[in-house]
Parts: structure tokens; C-alpha cells; sequence
């Protein structure tokens, strides 16, 4: 009796007297985009986290992580601010409100950004910062009450180096 050979490939094995194709379908699930929404004095900055860095984004998908953080400290309310509060609402449902400042013992204002997982399906979304101070004083950034909003897009893959736009020289 002859022996068989047989051959392996990443995909497929093969025997000289018959062929089996073993088929790999590895369910991928690439992991949810991340970015990062910064509010400060006179300024937002939206970045997507990529790699080992960041890019300035413009829009955030449905589905994405998104973390926010505030790094404004007004200086007209009185007293030191000790707290800093988000409140959001993602297609008009409250979410959870989260501490995202506290001021130590030493006087600092600890900042620790949140993190919200937004719904695939999600629309809008739209949240508000409640500052309190040592006073007991609250005070809101809330866009002049009318809120900060984000429209959410759906889903867009990010660009890599060949698709990026290039100035010409």
C-alpha cells in the first residue's frame, strides 16, 4: 500500500488520494472606535484615538466609545469650583450622571473624563456640565441652555495613510 502525502496550507489540506478543504471563518469583530471630546476655554476638541496617537476628527459614528472630559476652571463664580458633573442624554434617554472633576485636599481639580458607549442605532446626542463650588453654589455650561449636542453618523471607516488627502506641492 502506497503511503499518502499530504501537504498542509494556512487554508486547506490536500492528500493525494482525496481532497478536503477545511474552510477558516474566524468570527473578526473589530473593536469599537474610539474618540475623545475635550471642552475648554473657548474651545472643543474632538480627536479619534488611532493607534498610539490621535487625529482631529469632525464627526463621531453610532457605536463608537466616546470620552469626555472638561478642562475649563471659571474663575467668575464666586469660590472654587469642587466638582464637576456631565449629564447627557442620547436620543432623548438620560443616561447616568458622572463626576468627572473633584478638587483634593491639596486644592487640585482631579480630572478623570468619561466614558459613554454609544448605541449603534444611536442619533444624538446631547449633554450639558454642572459646576459646583465650595459655596454650594451650582452653575451650568449648558451652551446658554440651550445644551452642547453631537449628531452621530453612521458608521464611516477610518482613512489609512493611502486615502488621506495630500497637499500638493
Amino acid at each position: 500500500m502506497a503511503a499518502k502525502k499530504t501537504s498542509r496550507t494556512s487554508s486547506s489540506t490536500t492528500t493525494s488520494s482525496k481532497r478536503t478543504t477545511v474552510k477558516k471563518s474566524p468570527l473578526v469583530t473589530e473593536p469599537p472606535r474610539e474618540f475623545s471630546l475635550q471642552m475648554g476655554n473657548g474651545f472643543g476638541l474632538l480627536t479619534e484615538r488611532i493607534g498610539d496617537g490621535a487625529m482631529v476628527a469632525t464627526r463621531v459614528p453610532a457605536g463608537a466609545t466616546l470620552e469626555i472630559g472638561y478642562w475649563k476652571e471659571p474663575t467668575n463664580l464666586g469660590s472654587p469650583i469642587t466638582t464637576i458633573t456631565l449629564h447627557a442624554r442620547i436620543d432623548g434617554e438620560l443616561l447616568p450622571s458622572a463626576v468627572i472633576a473633584n478638587r483634593d485636599s491639596t486644592g487640585r481639580l482631579l480630572r478623570a473624563p468619561a466614558r459613554l458607549e454609544l448605541p449603534k442605532n444611536a442619533k444624538h446626542l446631547e449633554y450639558w456640565f454642572e459646576l459646583k463650588t465650595e459655596a454650594g453654589e451650582p452653575a451650568w455650561d449648558s451652551n446658554w441652555g440651550n445644551n452642547h449636542w453631537l449628531e452621530l453618523t453612521a458608521e464611516v471607516l477610518p482613512l489609512d495613510a493611502e486615502q488621506a488627502p495630500r497637499a500638493e506641492a
